[in-house]
């Protein structure tokens, strides 16, 4: 007998074990109460639990498609997207009847989100904020406007740090007989906001300045998760600057220069 807990990355050893013979009882992760409320949590003490369990005959099953509407374990190529032009014709190449009944709704999908990225393009010149944030690097018409639509009027604000924690990217605080500790940040307030932040931090990266930086020293330190993170609540502290002193973006170590 072999048990193991649910996931997606379970069928191919599934299948495999089973047509060698094996007996396979597929947990369920969130009913496994012996995992789930655990206070340790390690791939060692998660295995020992399943065992257990399926030893008492006590372990709560998951679903298991039968093969005709499981996955079937196809992997994309990695070298190109899904959908480039490549990528639509390694699709098609599938010859998969649910793979070519999605195909067109999607393209009819990309016509219609290129009319409104034309529109908001349009609508963007037309706001003295939308502009001001366009200046800041990595941030284009799309995330300026959704930044503008998510803060509203700056003076709401009485600093930078109040944008950053309504936007969520503040960390958490826990203080008790006399001990502060720092944890991850509270991810209350704007999910769009801190979600185009993080976003826009991947194209920032492209340019030398103070947070790409900063971001390279974290990374080194704390690793790239992290850095993403700091990165972002940086990079929102610039849109507070330029919206609230209106003025274009600069680099206040001089790093960057705009063309």
């Amino acid at each position: 007998m072999v048990a193991m807990e649910s996931s997606t990355s379970i069928v191919r050893i599934y299948r495999a074990l089973r047509e060698k013979g094996y007996t396979i009882l597929v947990s369920h992760p969130k009913k496994t109460r012996l995992i789930a409320e655990s206070r340790i949590k390690t791939d060692r003490v998660d295995s020992w639990a399943v065992t257990e369990l399926a030893r008492l005959n006590a372990l709560p099953l998951s679903y298991v498609p039968p093969d005709d509407i499981a996955v079937n374990g196809i992997q994309p190529p990695s070298d190109r997207g899904l959908f480039t032009s490549k990528g639509l014709e390694w699709l098609h190449s599938l010859q998969l009847d649910s793979v070519e009944s999605y195909l067109p709704v999607i393209s009819s999908l990309d016509i219609q989100i290129g009319k409104l990225s034309k529109d908001l393009q349009a609508i963007a010149p037309q706001d003295e904020d939308v502009k001001l944030l366009m200046t800041i690097p990595g941030i284009g018409y799309y995330s300026a406007l959704l930044v503008k639509s998510e803060i509203g009027n700056i003076t709401r604000f009485p600093d930078g740090e109040k944008l950053c924690s309504y936007a969520g990217l503040v960390p958490s605080v826990s203080s008790s007989g006399g001990y502060t500790r720092h944890g991850s940040i509270t991810k209350e307030g704007s999910r769009w906001l801190r979600w185009i932040m993080v976003e826009c931090v991947h194209t920032h990266l492209k340019y030398d300045t103070s947070i790409t930086r900063s971001y390279h020293a974290i990374a080194e330190r704390k690793g790239k998760s992290i850095a993403k993170v700091a990165a972002a609540r940086r990079l929102l502290m610039c849109c507070y600057s330029v919206l609230r002193n209106r003025q274009p973006y600069r680099d206040p170590a001089g790093h960057y220069e705009p063309s």
